[in-house]
């Protein structure tokens, strides 16, 4: 395996284009999707049932075809949709799925980043107001997070970086506080907004405590 990391990594860097989300409650997270990422599904796929597998899965159970399953993708970032690394979300909806993750190896939860933190309060606060909040607001450090959890208990991190330029965080990730607190602090959702309407600096209002 050394060798082999040793040949991909003289290999042009790659992006993450797709995050695909098997759920047997499509009809729940189609909306809640919708309304937190702020996009339309681009596409939707709903089968005939003479096209459908019976169970939903092609290749003897071991693999899923978006042709043949209610399937729909969000294009996420409309300016880079028509260049190599646009990025895509997706729903797959699969009879027979559990109502929430469990303990097997797999996605740990997924993150989307915004450009600074008036535009991810400003999504916060028309969440919160719709009813959706946070059940972890944190400031790790590098970023400032808010984690939600879907219809089906997946968590959705919502966050912004903490510093303008890639230098200065970078710095802060081998600083000696990153070091001895990785994880940063837990953040009180009411506090952090008041103090953000107040206008306390943004400097003070990341900081990390040494």
């Amino acid at each position: 395996m050394t060798a082999l990391a040793a040949r991909t990594r003289a290999l042009p860097s790659l992006r993450i284009a797709e995050v695909v989300l098997q759920t047997g409650r499509i009809d729940e997270l189609k909306p809640w999707y919708v309304a937190v990422l702020g996009r339309p599904w681009s596409v939707e796929n709903e089968p005939a049932p003479a096209t459908a597998i019976a169970n939903q899965h092609g290749d003897g159970g071991k693999q899923v075809h978006a042709s043949r399953v209610r399937s729909c993708f969000m294009i996420l970032d409309i300016e880079q949709a028509a260049q190599p690394y646009g990025q895509l979300f997706a729903l797959f909806g699969l009879p027979g799925i559990g109502s929430a993750p469990g303990k097997d190896p797999g996605l740990n939860h997924m993150q989307f980043k915004h450009a600074g933190l008036t535009e991810l309060i400003e999504r916060v606060e028309i969440l919160r107001d719709a009813g959706i909040v946070p059940h972890r607001s944190a400031n790790h450090g590098p970023v400032t997070s808010f984690y939600y959890r879907d219809p089906d208990q997946n968590v959705v991190e919502l966050c912004c970086n903490n510093f303008d330029s890639l230098d200065d965080f970078v710095a802060y990730l081998h600083s000696d506080t990153f070091k001895g607190n990785p994880s940063g602090i837990d953040l009180d959702l009411n506090d952090f907004l008041t103090r953000f309407h107040r206008g306390e600096p943004q400097t003070e209002l990341l900081r990390i405590p040494s």
